[in-house]
């Protein structure tokens, strides 16, 4: 009889060894228990990994919930115990048991699933009227998606096989025919993996499809709008889905152009063989209406409801219009002052006809402060901070700074723009800049102040006006004064610019055209003898021709009236070269240039090109482009005046695309190389060529 000593030498060896297995038990990899609590009851489950758990928990709360919170009995367990068995069983594991017993406290389950069941051969069985491939991928979508499924041996789940069904069933429907059914037909699991064929009958029945779509009601200024929709109806597939959209289009329709309570109804009948199925659609308009007032959320600071209501204030006394709105929304959010905006139009007093337009929506963060890496191969590196106040001391006004450095020198700025000057559409900005540009052999050091009026029209249409002074210094060691131009220069400035686009982006553009235009007259104030007139035209035209593959050309012409290039100052001629113009020479290097790699520019540029592009992966393209240009030094008489001494790219490059632009690559190969002249020239640069 052993001792209380040899007893308790064995309870620590006998606990050691429960440890010991414990461990080996968890680095096997075995499943380890789950818990899950409801009132008075704990259970516990051995046997099922992570991924089987979540599902299995959600049950067991549901049945612990149903049980009220009371204490576990043998009842309850039993229940449970029978519950998980047919939820794995539904899980695709035909062979699973799960035993209960009592604990203090709660239960504890006992699950062995057993062997999965595999998806075998799919068969589908009974008349196609759509592909065998694509009905089986319906069938199959469900079961396919879950997460790390085999795609080669799916696991057999009844739930997504009947869902799968389902869907067959859902597609037929969509395309007319409406009384098509499915019956899910498995057969036993077979061999050592547990194979389950399936086979699917299908009995689509008679087709229905749209006849005469007819519509009573329509305001006569959208007949053509609504009638459209008639129209594309006829000889259709007919489904009630179908017919819901219509009517939730016309429905919008009608609410675009100001019948905001319009309601429609539908009337057809179904006939037992299919065929067509005549359609009318009734709409009542109800009342037309006409803004009265703009009002903003009271949560907006008083900076940003003065720009609201300013943006807004052109709708008031308006009959309502969707795209006007959306027009003054979208130019409400180019602030930048909001990150959220939401319009409703709100009877007033009760009057369906007249709306009171409400804004709510949320305000962006005023102040934010940015850093800036890059790097470009005509500045090199650089690299910058940035200031923006959105809503400078809570007047709706911006506040902007900025200070950077590149290899061509430093240039800061301050601005403060008022999007709304005097309540108005138009946008004001104040400007004042300071720039050193030592990129060539001379060194010019300008400081700039300028006063910019602009208004967005339409969604097209823009255009603004301008009014600024510089004064500028130019030194140099190794260029003449015939060279650089005037040396000490005070330039004042006025003039416009014009703009009408009609792209699906300003920034990453993929079809549609642009043409804009700048006038720009400027005068020494110090007596230089500096006068000159400066114009430039610009366009391009974007054209998919198909989803990934694009094409796109743009021009622009530069021209310098009044003046000589030698009686102009350097850096206000025009230049040509670089990555935003003839590709096959570096930034400005088109035309003349001194010993020591000084471009000296001229009087007018001219710049073509044409580019096609394809998309590799998302955002990743590949192009190739041709260019053409001139640069001229002629004391020009007109603005479309030009040198027929062109010059060539032929090339290719890559884009990847983010929010603010491409960053693009580009080799441009000079194929009619001159003395002095590489082969080629590299551009990295940010932004599409034209």
């Amino acid at each position: 009889m052993m001792n209380n000593q040899t007893m308790a030498t064995s309870g620590k060896r006998l606990r050691c060894i429960r440890t010991i297995l414990l461990c080996l038990f968890i680095v096997s990899g075995s499943a380890v228990a789950h818990e899950v609590s409801f009132g008075q009851t704990t259970v516990c489950v051995d046997g099922v990994d992570d991924a089987q758990w979540e599902d299995l928990k959600t049950m067991l709360m549901d049945q612990l919930t149903l049980n009220g919170g009371g204490p576990a009995g043998a009842p309850l367990a039993d229940d449970l115990a029978f519950f998980t068995r047919q939820h794995f069983i539904r899980e695709g594991w035909p062979d699973a048991e799960a035993t209960w017993k009592l604990e203090p406290g709660g239960m504890r389950l006992t699950v062995t699933p057993g062997k999965a069941v595999r998806v075998g051969t799919v068969t589908l069985k009974g008349e196609m009227p759509l592909p065998e491939a694509e009905l089986k991928k319906y069938l199959m979508k469900p079961t396919l998606e879950r997460e790390d499924v085999d795609k080669k041996l799916p696991q057999w789940v009844e739930a997504d096989m009947q869902q799968g069904a389902g869907l067959v069933q859902r597609r037929l429907r969509a395309e007319g025919y409406l009384n098509a059914e499915t019956l899910l037909l498995p057969a036993p699991s077979t061999g050592p993996d547990m194979r389950r064929d399936l086979t699917l009958e299908i009995k689509p029945g008679p087709k229905f499809v749209f006849g005469n779509a007819t519509i009573v009601g329509s305001p006569p200024e959208l007949s053509k709008l609504t009638q459209e929709q008639m129209t594309e109806a006829e000889g259709t597939p007919f489904n009630e889905a179908r017919v819901q959209q219509i009517q939730q289009r016309l429905e919008s329709i009608c609410s675009e152009h100001g019948w905001l309570h319009a309601t429609t109804t539908a009337d057809y009948t179904l006939g037992q063989n299919g065929g067509t199925v005549d359609v009318v659609f009734r709409i009542a308009p109800g009342e037309r209406v006409r803004i009265s007032r703009v009002t903003t959320h009271p949560g907006f600071s008083r900076g940003a409801t003065r720009v609201l209501l300013a943006k807004f204030k052109p709708l008031t006394g308006q009959i309502y219009e969707a795209e006007e709105a959306d027009f003054f929304f979208k130019r409400a959010l180019d602030t930048g002052m909001f990150n959220l905006l939401d319009t409703k139009v709100l009877p007033e007093n009760g009057n369906l006809a007249v709306g009171n337009l409400r804004i709510t929506g949320e305000e962006a963060k005023p102040v934010t402060l940015g850093f800036e890496l890059g790097f470009d191969t005509f500045l090199g590196g650089q690299a910058g901070v940035t200031y923006k106040n959105t809503n400078w001391r809570d007047t709706g006004n911006t506040l902007a700074a900025e200070l950077s450095y590149s290899m061509a020198g430093p240039v800061g700025f301050v601005s403060l723009m008022n999007p709304a000057v005097f309540d108005s559409q138009h946008s004001a900005t104040l400007r004042l800049a300071l720039e050193q540009f030592n990129r060539f052999e001379y060194n010019r050091i300008g400081t700039a102040l300028s006063l910019d009026v602009a208004r967005r029209v339409d969604q097209a249409f823009s255009y603004s006006m301008f009014v600024g002074a510089s004064a500028n210094t130019v030194s140099s060691t190794k260029l003449t004064v015939k060279q650089t131009g005037p040396t000490d220069y005070s330039l004042m400035s006025l003039g416009g610019n014009l703009m009408y686009d009609r792209r699906d982006s300003a920034v990453l553009p993929k079809k549609g055209w642009y043409l804009s235009g700048r006038l720009e007259s400027a005068t020494d104030i110090l007596g230089s003898g500096v006068s000159f007139i400066r114009t430039d035209l610009r366009g391009a035209w974007y054209r998919p021709i198909t989803k990934k593959f694009r094409f796109a050309t743009g021009a622009e012409l530069s021209t310098i009236q009044g003046a000589s290039a030698e009686k102009i100052p350097i850096d206000s001629r025009v230049f040509n070269g670089g990555p935003f113009s003839v590709r096959s020479f570096g930034q400005r290097k088109l035309g003349p240039v001194t010993p020591g790699g000084t471009p000296l520019g001229g009087t007018s540029a001219l710049f073509a090109s044409a580019e096609f592009s394809y998309e590799i992966m998302p955002n990743f393209e590949f192009a190739v482009f041709g260019d053409i240009g001139s640069l001229s030094q002629a004391n020009n008489s007109s603005p479309l005046s030009y040198s027929s001494d062109f010059r060539e790219a032929i090339g290719a490059g890559l884009r990847y695309h983010l929010p603010f632009g491409p960053i693009r690559i580009d080799y441009g190969h000079n194929p009619n190389r001159r003395t002095g002249e590489s082969s080629g020239f590299l551009h990295v640069t940010v932004g599409f060529a034209f």
